[in-house]
C-alpha cells in the first residue's frame, strides 16, 4: 500500500512539472510581440517547409488536333480533308527523346480510321576548342494501315566563319540525311551545304526580339539533280 502511494505521488509530481513547463512556454509565447513578421517566421515558414511542392510534367507533353472543328457548311457539303488527333510526350527529362501516337480519319468517301506511332530523338554537342557544333536527329513512324515503318536519320555540322560583316554572324552548315522506307525498300541519301547568316534588328532592351536569317545552299540527293536554294527568314518573338 505504501509503495502504491509513493508511485501515485511521483506521478503527480511529474504531471505538475510538465504542466508548469507547458504553462511557462505558453506564457512566453503570448508575451512575444505577435505581428505579421513573427507569424510569417514561426507559422508560415513551418507550414511551407512541411508541404512538399509537386512539380508538374505538363511541359513535357504535346497535344494537337487538325480538322476537328466543323462549321455549319460542313453538314451540307462533303469534306475531303483529314481529321487528326495526336499527342507526344518526353519520357525522360534529361534526354530529348519523344514518343507519340496519332489517329487520322480520312476525309474521302471511305473515311478510313488509321493510327500511327512515332518517335523522335535529338542529340547536340559543342566542341569549344574546335568551334564546331554537331547535331544528330532521328525520327520514325509505324502506320497501321500500310503495315510498314519509316526511319530517317539526319545530322548537322556548324562551322563558324570569321567574316567582318559588322552585326552579322555567319557559319557554314553541312546537313547529311538518310531515309528508309520498309514498304518500297528504298534508301535515300542527301547532303545539303549552306552558308547561314544571322543578325539582330533591334536592341536587347526592346519588348520584342527581331532576327533576320539568310541561307544560301546547294543540295545533292540520290537519283536527282543538284538543287540550289536561297531563303530569307524574319523572326519576331517576345524578348523574355
Amino acid at each position: 500500500m505504501v509503495l502504491l502511494i509513493c508511485r501515485l505521488f511521483a506521478f503527480l509530481l511529474t504531471l505538475t512539472a510538465i504542466s508548469a513547463a507547458s504553462f511557462a512556454e505558453e506564457a512566453e509565447i503570448w508575451s512575444e510581440n505577435i505581428n505579421p513578421a513573427w507569424l510569417d517566421e514561426n507559422v508560415a515558414a513551418a507550414t511551407r517547409a512541411n508541404r512538399p511542392r509537386r512539380s508538374t510534367r505538363l511541359n513535357r507533353l504535346q497535344v494537337w488536333a487538325s480538322g476537328v472543328a466543323r462549321s455549319d457548311l460542313h453538314a451540307f457539303l462533303p469534306t475531303d480533308f483529314d481529321r487528326a488527333v495526336g499527342a507526344k510526350m518526353q519520357p525522360f527529362q534529361d534526354y530529348n527523346f519523344l514518343v507519340g501516337t496519332e489517329l487520322v480519319r480520312g476525309g474521302g468517301e471511305t473515311s478510313v480510321l488509321s493510327s500511327k506511332g512515332s518517335w523522335e530523338a535529338l542529340l547536340k554537342r559543342d566542341w569549344e576548342r574546335l568551334g564546331v557544333s554537331v547535331g544528330l536527329t532521328t525520327a520514325g513512324s509505324v502506320d497501321s494501315v500500310r503495315n510498314g515503318y519509316s526511319q530517317s536519320i539526319g545530322g548537322t555540322m556548324d562551322i563558324p566563319l570569321d567574316l567582318s560583316l559588322h552585326t552579322w554572324s555567319t557559319e557554314l552548315r553541312f546537313s547529311p540525311s538518310m531515309n528508309l522506307d520498309s514498304l518500297s525498300g528504298d534508301i535515300g541519301t542527301a547532303l545539303l551545304s549552306e552558308i547561314v547568316g544571322q543578325t539582330r534588328l533591334n536592341s536587347p532592351t526592346d519588348r520584342f526580339r527581331s532576327e533576320l536569317n539568310v541561307r544560301l545552299g546547294y543540295g545533292l540527293a540520290q537519283n536527282t539533280r543538284p538543287v540550289a536554294s536561297a531563303k530569307l527568314e524574319l523572326r519576331i518573338a517576345p524578348n523574355l
